[in-house]
């Protein structure tokens, strides 16, 4: 029975050990062994944690344990025949197979703990424990198979210290193969040389430190003869076989490797070839010559080829011209230089069609480049229906608009039309009123009067809501008081309330003065309170003003009127719509006056309510974003007529009652008139004779009031004389009638039917109060003077008074300083810059702060307000009239036109000639600047004073010119 004596030696005699030496190259070609095998063991192990599927991952596994236990086996064994001792050796064959056992159980063990993602400190432990056993028990077995003359023994202190070297470098190795791993020091190939090298050289480790524990007892042979165990040829046998095997084991899981990536590739090409042929986009892939590589489905669909007859052939095939003969150049060009005009974006282009008709795409196209050749990619949308909507929503909306502009000219026209006999109608009823009659006659006459202002007042109310749903209404934004709107109202309508014994109260409970459109207000109140009054029989209106909440300005109107069922409260607001079918004929109306009131107040940027009982009342409430105001005058304006100083006027108009009715009324107040029926009559008549003001109708055969304003402008300006007010006399009543009539030259605008009242007051305004009395006329000079301008500036600045006025009248009619102009320029915040020092240096101190105030709005990116822009026109204007003022009062009333020497054509011809080769002939021009007209004259001396003689020569050019057409 063994003992341990049998397996351990204590202290033997140094003389009875037989010691040995190692081979180098030996040595060093057991750890070439031992380093390489655990390389590939590492590599397959990677292998088998990046595996999908459970058989390749074992196939690594055995594979790398096969490799790495084969290794560990043949490096014990070349590191035994590297060890020569002075004694025969040889080797038991089966202990020697055997040997090789715990070697693939400790590979294996240390692969599979590999293959993990992670490892525990417990499962490391077991495995290095495993691993050095293992490596270990190869060892023992291995050395167990010498056959020799000595007795093998072991040092126990050096045995103990083999094995724990082997399970502590086991142990190291995979720890550090893991905090690799994990901390990501080192990546691939760099990792696992590094991994492997220490596990070759903790196997190495094992092996020398058990070699060391070895004691050979005995004694050397003495007809040894050195050498003779040398087996070199055999441990290099032993590294072949076993590199061999291992380069297998690769081979075999390279193979198997590349099958799984073929299967791989192979279902992923599967899958993007379904993906693609059922994309619902096209999808074309071209060489980088253009040539069509594959045409999905979805191609053939949208380009009407089949896919056999565009592969191999060049892409432009799909174009139509010019893209077709460029497209070759195109991919050149971006070839050569890398210029990319499409690729990486998408865009909108044409496709050709397999029948020939061209259709509208959306393409894009991406690139990809392998072993410096280019692929391109082409994903296709077809938009035709698309591009057929949008064709079509295009056509929708000009015919929309060709429909609201036939609207708006046929609301002109019937404007026009009605308002015409309404003039007559209404202006000889008050005629013939002012005459003495009957008791029956009056009444008869007061009868049409009153029914002529209703149909005028419907009339009225069609037109508002028509401007309303056009979008051609422009709110005024001034500060009023509301409370004096509110009494003014309740005043009006108070008489129609006490005829029907209603009560009509006012509760006011807010500011008193706010910003905004007084007219407008008053129009929605007014339309409110007087339906209010018509829909109630007994009991009364109430009109309540409040502050409501968030700022608003809460407006109640209640009545106790007949109500309005639920059913046709949704419809209250629709245009010609009442509570029912009867209301039309029992109480008249159109049913336009709560949809101009809703307009209106969703105009201003509010909201309009309604709640009502049939029998008990209703109670509409209006919730507007006024915000607050300045005190300004409460007193309204009397309806009445501006006392004017006698007057000559030429009016002109087609219908002869017109006339005569005009002629009548201003002959009656002492003015002088001479008529016209058409403008050629009233430029002929205009041009013998000067006139105080001149009344034109737009809408006249032979030439219209538009022509007619024209020529006498032109007319003016030949003769130097001061310009003649012309106010548009008109049945047209849009606010684009009223800018073309500013346009024109006019300088007014009165809307037929006649009302006195506002006839006189608008020709008192274009007059300049020239004709008023001296009160009137200091007081209007005074506050415009002081709203206008900055009188000390102007004089400290402007000691030349004329000078000033020439300047202050260059810049006040410059088209491109109009405040409209300025209003819809593109970069609005310059030109305000400019305009404002202009104003500023010309004392238009007002007018100059609200430039400044809309080039800080502007330059803050932010929207300028309409209160501004209409300030900006109410000062601009302010300007104008202090000019125009200024002008009139040096210069008489009628000045006669200057006698100046006719032209001399011969100088100004010479001085054309002298100006066209840029010389600049001060001594001709001033010689004949008298005989020019002013303008032309000023124009041209500030284009000589700029030294642009072409400008100057283009001017008077065009003034000679217009005399020779005259005189033809």
């Amino acid at each position: 029975m063994l003992s341990l004596n049998d397996f351990f030696v204590i202290g033997p005699s140094p003389a009875k050990l037989v010691s040995g030496q190692y081979t180098p190259s030996l040595v060093v070609l057991s750890l070439i062994i031992a380093v390489g095998a655990s390389y590939m063991a590492l590599v397959l192990a990677a292998a088998a944690r990046r595996s999908t599927s459970r058989l390749m991952e074992r196939l690594h596994l055995v594979s790398g344990s096969a490799s790495l236990g084969f290794g560990i086996w043949s490096m014990h064994f070349i590191g035994m025949l590297a060890f020569e001792m002075p004694i025969p050796v040889d080797y038991d064959p089966t202990i020697t197979l055997f040997s090789v056992a715990p070697s693939l159980l400790a590979s294996w063990v240390a692969l599979s703990l590999l293959a993990h993602n992670d490892i525990t400190p417990t499962r490391l432990a077991l495995g290095g424990i495993t691993v050095g056993a293992g490596i270990g028990a190869m060892h023992y077995l291995g050395m167990a198979a010498m056959q020799m003359g000595p007795t093998l023994r072991y040092d126990p202190a050096l045995f103990a210290v083999s094995i724990l070297v082997a399970v502590l470098l086991g142990t190291v190795a995979l720890w550090i193969s893991f905090g690799l791993r994990r901390r990501q020091l080192l990546t691939g190939y760099k990792r696992r040389l590094l991994a492997g090298t220490v596990m070759g050289l903790a196997i190495a480790a094992m092996h020398y430190t058990a070699m060391e524990a070895a004691r050979f007892i005995g004694e050397p042979s003495p007809d040894f003869l050195p050498g003779s165990n040398r087996h070199l040829l055999l441990a290099l046998s032993i590294a072949f076989v076993t590199v061999s095997l291992s380069l297998m084991a690769a081979g075999v899981n390279a193979v198997a490797r590349y099958r799984a990536l073929m299967q791989r590739s192979q279902q992923t090409a599967g899958e993007l070839k379904t993906v693609v042929d059922a994309a619902v986009d096209g999808i074309i892939k071209i060489s980088e010559t253009g040539t069509i590589l594959s045409f999905n489905d979805s191609a053939e669909r949208i380009f009407g080829y089949e896919a056999e007859e565009v592969l191999g052939k060049n892409v432009k095939m799909l174009m139509p011209e010019p893209h077709q003969s460029a497209h070759d150049g195109y991919l050149d060009n971006y070839l050569r230089t890398g210029e990319q005009k499409i690729i990486g974006t998408g865009r909108e282009v044409w496709a050709l069609h397999k029948d020939g008709h061209e259709f509208p795409i959306r393409l894009a196209i991406g690139e990809a480049r392998l072993n410096g050749s280019s692929t391109f990619v082409g994903f296709i949308t077809d938009i035709s229906l698309r591009h057929q909507m949008e064709t079509d929503l295009l056509r929708a909306k000009e015919e929309a608009e060709q429909a609201a502009e036939a609207k708006s000219a046929f609301l002109a026209n019937m404007s026009h039309e009605i308002r015409t006999p309404m003039n007559s109608i209404i202006g000889f009823t008050d005629l013939v009123l002012g005459s003495p009659l009957t008791d029956t006659q009056t009444k008869h006459l007061s009868v049409v009067k009153t029914s002529a202002r209703s149909l005028l007042a419907l009339l009225n109310d069609i037109l508002d809501t028509a401007k309303l749903d056009g979008g051609h209404t422009e709110l005024e934004c001034r500060d009023f008081s509301l409370r004096a709107v509110c009494e003014q109202i309740v005043a009006s309508q108070s008489l129609q309330a006490g005829r029907k014994n209603l009560y009509l109260t006012l509760d006011y409970r807010a500011e008193d003065h706010f910003r905004g459109d007084p007219l407008r207000v008053q129009q929605i109140l007014l339309n409110l309170v007087t339906n209010a009054v018509k829909f109630t029989h007994e009991g009364g209106v109430k009109l309540q003003v409040q502050q409501g909440k968030s700022g608003k300005l809460l407006i109640l109107v209640e009545d106790t009127g007949i109500g309005i069922p639920a059913d046709r409260i949704d419809h209250i607001f629709e245009p010609f719509t009442q509570a029912d079918s009867s209301m039309t004929r029992r109480f008249g109306g159109t049913g336009l006056g709560t949809t101009i009131a809703r307009q209106l107040t969703e105009l201003m940027g509010g909201e309009i309510r309604v709640s009502s009982k049939p029998g008990q009342g209703s109670t509409f409430r209006v919730s507007l974003p006024l915000p607050p105001g300045t005190a300004v005058d409460s007193n309204p304006k009397t309806e009445q007529e501006v006392t004017l100083p006698r007057l000559s006027f030429l009016v002109a108009d087609d219908v002869k009652q017109n006339l005569e009715l005009l002629s009548i009324l201003l002959k009656e107040r002492g003015h002088k008139v001479e008529t016209a029926q058409n403008g050629e009559q009233a430029l002929n008549i205009f041009a013998a004779q000067p006139f105080d003001v001149v009344l034109m109708d737009v809408q006249m055969p032979e030439m219209n009031g538009h022509e007619a304003t024209r020529r006498i402008r032109q007319l003016e300006t030949e003769r130097q004389q001061p310009p003649t007010p012309v106010i548009a006399l008109t049945a047209s009543v849009l606010e684009q009638d009223r800018r073309e009539a500013s346009a024109a030259g006019m300088d007014g605008f009165a809307i037929k039917p006649i009302d006195l009242a506002e006839l006189t007051t608008e020709i008192s305004r274009v007059l300049g109060l020239l004709h008023l009395n001296k009160a009137q006329k200091m007081r209007h000079k005074a506050r415009s003077s002081a709203e206008a301008v900055n009188t000390s500036l102007i004089k400290q600045l402007w000691p030349d008074s004329q000078a000033h006025l020439k300047a202050a009248r260059q810049f006040l009619q410059a088209s491109q300083n109009q405040p409209e102009t300025l209003r819809h320029q593109t970069d609005v915040a310059p030109i305000a810059h400019r305009l404002r020092g202009v104003a500023g240096n010309l004392g238009f101190a007002p007018l100059a702060a609200t430039l400044a105030e809309i080039e800080v709005t502007l330059k803050k990116q932010l929207t300028v307000s309409e209160g501004l822009w209409h300030q900006l026109d109410e000062q601009f204007q302010a300007a104008k009239d202090w000019h125009d003022r200024q002008h009139n009062e040096t210069a008489p009333l009628h000045e006669t036109p200057q006698s100046f020497k006719p032209l001399d054509l011969s100088a100004l011809d010479d001085l054309l000639e002298r100006l066209q080769h840029g010389e600049v002939p001060e001594d001709i021009f001033n010689r004949i600047r008298p005989s020019l007209p002013t303008d032309c004259a000023e124009a041209a001396a500030e284009a000589l004073d700029n030294f642009d003689p072409q400008r100057a020569a283009q001017l008077l050019k065009a003034h000679r010119d217009t005399i020779k057409e005259a005189s033809c």
